[in-house]
């Protein structure tokens, strides 16, 4: 399998052009796992 574009870096202006483009408060479930045991624990 071959890539349509050579991979590169991309720059922080188009990450955040991305970012914009989500919904507001929309998490992937794959972070909310990482968000919750991220946090400290209360005993």
């Amino acid at each position: 399998m071959h890539l349509f574009h050579t991979a590169r870096r991309p720059s922080m202006h188009e990450l955040q052009d991305r970012g914009r483009r989500f919904p507001p408060g929309h998490l992937h479930a794959s972070w909310l796992d990482y968000l919750y045991w991220d946090i400290e624990l209360e005993a």
